[in-house]
């Protein structure tokens, strides 16, 4: 499915498909920074960025989640019978996407700030870390939905087999994990880039989304943390998790 671009005034919804073990019923809605509700059946949990999150109904245990410097949390259903609804938030302008990851071969990689939640069948690891380009890349696995954001508008490309572009790091928004990551070094020295790589070698095949505005550089990026057990006991999560990797 991808990012969903044009959201009409009833906005975009997906109904539940009763022979897939890991589908979410989802909603889209609004245009200048969209809203997505997502619907959670008994003992279905979603891992959001808590930055993303607006609204949840009632009732619905929320707690923090390993990963990304804390920034995770898991939204869960703990009820045995009733539906509950989640709303995130893009939070500023750009767009939302819904990705089904049976659709990319069960793998797809974005940048750390554009993961806005996970689902139930799928797990997200870091992929890569790039210290001097303050930038992390997570690594969606599985056949449940990740739910992205952009900031600005998106472009979508596919790359044939061989075919490179380069391209500003910060303005990857996902890629699909056939497509090789790999940084330039600049040219030059400037006060902006202070000898650091800005822009990146895309290899295909595959399909990159390329998001107008880029993600703000982080100063540092933080050490590994620890994974601690969390029991999940009469949650039915369906491989649910979000896990540290051991990318460089």
């Amino acid at each position: 499915m991808g990012f969903i671009a044009d959201i009409d005034e009833g906005g975009f919804a997906h109904e539940r498909r009763d022979d897939h073990a890991y589908d979410l019923s989802f909603e889209l809605r609004g245009r200048l920074a969209p809203f997505l509700e997502v619907t959670l059946g008994a003992g279905e949990g979603l891992i959001c960025d808590r930055s993303c999150v607006l609204q949840h109904d009632y009732g619905l245990a929320v707690k923090s989640w390993p990963g990304l410097a804390g920034s995770r949390w898991l939204v869960v259903n703990s009820s045995t019978e009733a539906e509950a609804t989640v709303m995130l938030t893009t939070t500023e302008p750009g767009f939302a996407g819904a990705f089904e990851l049976a659709e990319y071969g069960g793998k797809l990689i974005c940048l750390a700030e554009n993961l806005m939640a996970n689902g139930p069948g799928v797990t997200a690891s870091y992929y890569a870390r790039f210290q001097k380009m303050g930038l992390s890349l997570v690594l969606l696995e599985g056949n449940g939905w990740a739910f992205l954001r952009s900031r600005g508008d998106v472009f979508k490309h596919r790359l044939t087999p061989g075919e490179k572009i380069c391209m500003r790091a910060q303005n990857v928004a996902a890629i699909t994990a056939t497509v090789n990551f790999e940084p330039i070094t600049p040219i030059c020295d400037t006060p902006t880039n202070k000898g650091q790589p800005e822009f990146v070698t895309l290899t295909g095949p595959g399909t990159i989304w390329m998001q107008s505005i880029s993600q703000s550089v982080e100063p540092r990026l933080p050490a590994r943390t620890k994974l601690e057990h969390m029991p999940l006991r009469k949650m039915r999560t369906g491989g649910l998790a979000f896990l540290n990797g051991t990318g460089p």
